[in-house]
This record gives structure tokens, C-alpha cells and sequence, in this order.
């Protein structure tokens, strides 16, 4: 086995001076090859890693938006008996300031980017309407029993309706 510091001074042998020229420039062909070689095996690994790595981020970046989504969800359904109550006791003995704690609680909602849906008049789609009874004709809500709330496009609850 060759002495690495041997090997060291074969490599910076000029041609002139040895004399076996031709071996020595196949010797240093040989050895370009090989470090060319192993330098695109370095460098498909490093590749291999750094896409591993992005593919990595981006998915932990779609789970904690999927767990950040999901909390969100469940804090904000624990909030609509409370809500549901609040409009019920509207329907019945409606006053300026259980309107006024109404509008905050729906303010507070819209803020965290919860959408109320569901109103008289409206289209019924059995995607965001779930159809207690059907009175009318005509696919148009005429009451809505409780009210639907929606995270862009996800729904938290769909209203319940009579159409």
C-alpha cells in the first residue's frame, strides 16, 4: 500500500522530469476521473438532501396549518351553544343591548376569519344547509332554525334550515 506522502509527490511530478511521461499523465487522467466522479456523487446526494429537506418544511408546514385549522375549529364550535342561545332569546325578547353583545361576538368571530351563513331568502345548497323540514315549493330558505358558520372554505356547522 502506498504511502499517501508518496502519492502526494507522484501527483506534482512534471512530465519532463519523470520518465514515464504518458503513464504518469494516464495516472492523473485516471485520478480526475475519479474525483469528477465522486464530486457528481456528492453533489446527487447533497441534491437528494436538499429536496428531501424542502419536501420536509413544506409538509410540517401543511401539518401545523392543518393543527392551527383544526383548534381554531373545535375552540370556535365550543362557542356556538352560547351564540345559538344568544339568537334564540333574540327571536323572542329582542333588546338594543343583547343585539349590541350579538354584533361583538359576530365581529370577534369575523376576525378570526369565521363566516356566518345562512339567511332567509337564500338559495338552498345541501353543501352548507342541512333542510329540517320542506314547506315550500320553491329551493328558497323561509327560516333559518340555526345559523351555519364557515372557516373559508371549511364549515365548521352548517345552518339548519326549513325551506
Amino acid at each position: 500500500m502506498p504511502d499517501s506522502a508518496d502519492e502526494k509527490e507522484e501527483e506534482f511530478i512534471e512530465e519532463e522530469e519523470s520518465g514515464t511521461g504518458p503513464a504518469t499523465i494516464q495516472k492523473l487522467r485516471e485520478k480526475l476521473q475519479k474525483a469528477v466522479e465522486e464530486k457528481q456523487q456528492y453533489l446527487d446526494s447533497w441534491q437528494r438532501a436538499k429536496a428531501d429537506f424542502a419536501n420536509f418544511k413544506r409538509q410540517e408546514a401543511l401539518i401545523h396549518a392543518d393543527r392551527e385549522a383544526r383548534i381554531l375549529s373545535e375552540t370556535i364550535e365550543s362557542f356556538l351553544p352560547a351564540l345559538d342561545a344568544l339568537e334564540l332569546s333574540l327571536k323572542h325578547a329582542s333588546s338594543e343591548e343583547m343585539i349590541l353583545i350579538e354584533k361583538q361576538f359576530l365581529d370577534a368571530l369575523q376576525r378570526l376569519g369565521v363566516e356566518k351563513f345562512g339567511s332567509v331568502g337564500e338559495e338552498f345548497n345541501p353543501h352548507l344547509h342541512e333542510a329540517l323540514a320542506e314547506q315550500g315549493k320553491e329551493n328558497k330558505i323561509i327560516s333559518v332554525e340555526r345559523s351555519g358558520y364557515k372557516i373559508g372554505d371549511k364549515i365548521i356547522r352548517p345552518a339548519q334550515v326549513i325551506i
